[in-house]
Formats: structure tokens, sequence, C-alpha cells
């Protein structure tokens, strides 16, 4: 997919350059999700699971499901979509405490008050009814495509 920008009158194609560094992609996830191009409200960073993976970055939708984003600086082999999968297993059986524990420590409030704070709605009775993930990557492998 090519990216462009407007220059007056006139669009110019922007040439691609490599991501040097995968914590800088998360650095600008965190500061701004809405790069995303998803509305999510961020709960957690750096997540570990019980079989001691890390979660890039744990999300909650507007329908407090969870959305597990997985962050590659480069190309994504199909080894991610097997890692991405064994984080979304991991999420499935995350408990409301669990997951207000995990936002407690990120945004520094009750789940509740954070959801609310973002969204301006209470909180839905059914949390972590269903998830997404989401892999963020500079390309797309053709295995994983």
């Amino acid at each position: 997919m090519k990216l462009w920008q407007v220059q007056g009158k006139d669009l110019q194609e922007i040439n691609r350059e490599a991501l040097n560094d995968e914590q800088r992609l998360e650095d600008w996830v965190a500061k701004d999700p809405s790069i995303l191009g998803i509305d999510v409200l961020l709960v957690g960073r750096q997540v570990t699971t019980a079989n001691r993976g890390r979660i890039d970055l744990l999300a909650i939708d507007s329908e407090a499901n969870l959305v597990v984003l997985e962050l590659k600086r480069d190309k994504t082999p199909r080894e991610i979509v097997a890692q991405a999968l064994d984080y979304a297993s991991w999420v499935n059986d995350l408990s409301y405490e669990q997951i207000e524990t995990i936002a407690k420590d990120f945004t520094g409030k009750p789940l509740p008050q954070a959801f609310s704070d973002h969204y301006g709605l209470s909180i839905p009775h059914t949390v972590n009814g269903s998830h997404s993930i989401v892999i963020l990557a500079s390309e797309l492998d053709d295995s994983l495509t």
C-alpha cells in the first residue's frame, strides 16, 4: 500500500523507511492509540502471560472486549500469528478481577472509571465476552496473508 501526503494542490508519495526500533512503535501507540484507526482504551503494556510471553499492548474496546495488540517493526513471519493466538488464548481466560488489576496497574484507575473516562459510558456487565487480535507491522509477510 502506498502512502501519500498533500503538498499544496498535489499528492506526493511518501517513501517507506524501515522502523529500526520496535520500542519506538510501542511508545507511539501507547501515547496515542488512535493511530491504530480503532477506538480502544489501553489497559496494559508488556503484560506477562502465564507462559512468560509478553503482550505488547492490551486494550479494551467500547463493548468491554479485550484487544491484544502485537507490534512488529518489520515483516511479520507466520510465527507471529501463533504467538498472537497464544496470547489471545491466555486473554480469553482472564477473570474480571485479573483484568481490573492489569488495568489499574497501567491506568492508575479502577477499570470502570478508566472505561467511563474514555468512552463516556458505564462499563457493560459482560467484560471480555469476546476478544480480538491486532498485529501492527510495517509489512506483512506473504506467508502470513
